[in-house]
């Protein structure tokens, strides 16, 4: 299936090859006279990736170069940051550079994209790309998303991501849970609450399918199946009473499960209670 081109007009803003229209140039710069793009939503590059990518440039030269704007007399990067870190690996000096006069929110937009597109970022670093962009620009969500062609109800989705406590959005970054994942998650009211099911999904490597389970069921105890009064167990409740002294109920289900509640009414009858467990009297 072709992948939906995102964004209008980005051939304009990240082409490799630079336009006849008098807004770009193909130039040499000194390596050390480009930054980084203060707009790029990548946080997280990958060392051993660069070095393979260093070492692919060394054997075959750097087939596209990189493209930048200028600001103040800096050069900053619009696409290629990889590309700019391998380089350094390997001392360049110089690097082609297509230079290219652009306002901020086309650079913040075409970083954005790029990234989008080459599908280099994460579920938060997009996110938190988009957000970035309304932010700086006012944008509603839907203008947000029509300057970068994307659905109203997908740039939705991604910023409640970035409600999610910050070790689940970890998680994501490191791709311990999916984004399908994630937005189970935020079903859960609490934030603790939330970092619970995450240990669990990690833990026990649940599915989206199963997550949405545990989810819709965190806030609602499930009661076993019930079945016919028993008078064994109606006799094993009195017997418990007894040797409580206190309120004693077996709920039992077809399938063998269940559980036992020991009652108590005040916190005094509680640490009676917790004290026979914890002396072993509480023994026939």
């Amino acid at each position: 299936m072709k992948r939906r081109v995102l964004g209008k007009g980005l051939e304009a803003i990240i082409a490799n090859q630079p336009q006849e229209d008098g807004h770009s140039s193909l130039r040499e710069i000194d390596v050390s006279d480009i930054h980084p793009n203060p707009f790029q939503p990548r946080k997280d590059f990958d060392e051993s990736s660069i070095r393979e990518l260093a070492e692919s440039i060394r054997e075959s030269g750097l087939i596209q170069p990189i493209s930048v704007y200028r600001r103040e007399n800096r050069y900053f990067l619009i696409v290629g940051e990889r590309r700019w870190r391998a380089v350094q690996l390997l001392r360049w000096q110089r690097i082609s550079a297509i230079v290219r006069d652009l306002e901020i929110d086309e650079v913040m937009v075409g970083a954005l994209v790029e990234n989008i597109q080459r599908e280099d970022l994460n579920p938060v670093e997009v996110a938190q790309g988009i957000d970035m962009l309304m932010q700086k620009h006012g944008l509603t969500q839907e203008q947000a998303a029509a300057k970068l062609g994307m659905n109203r109800s997908t740039v939705t989705n991604l910023l409640r991501l970035l409600n999610l406590p910050d070790r689940v959005k970890l998680g994501l970054v490191r791709r311990q849970l999916s984004q399908g994942h994630a937005r189970a998650l935020l079903a859960l009211r609490d934030p603790r609450d939330i970092e619970n099911v995450f240990d669990r999904i990690v833990s026990a490597e649940l599915s989206v399918r199963q997550t949405e389970k545990l989810v819709k069921n965190f806030y609602h105890e499930t009661s076993p199946d019930p079945i016919a009064a028993d008078p064994d167990i109606k006799r094993t409740e009195e017997k418990l009473a007894r040797l409580f002294a206190t309120k004693v109920k077996l709920i039992y289900s077809a399938r063998g499960n269940g559980r036992i509640e020991i009652h108590f009414s005040k916190l005094d009858e509680f640490e009676r209670l917790y004290q026979m467990f914890l002396n072993g009297k509480a023994k026939e």
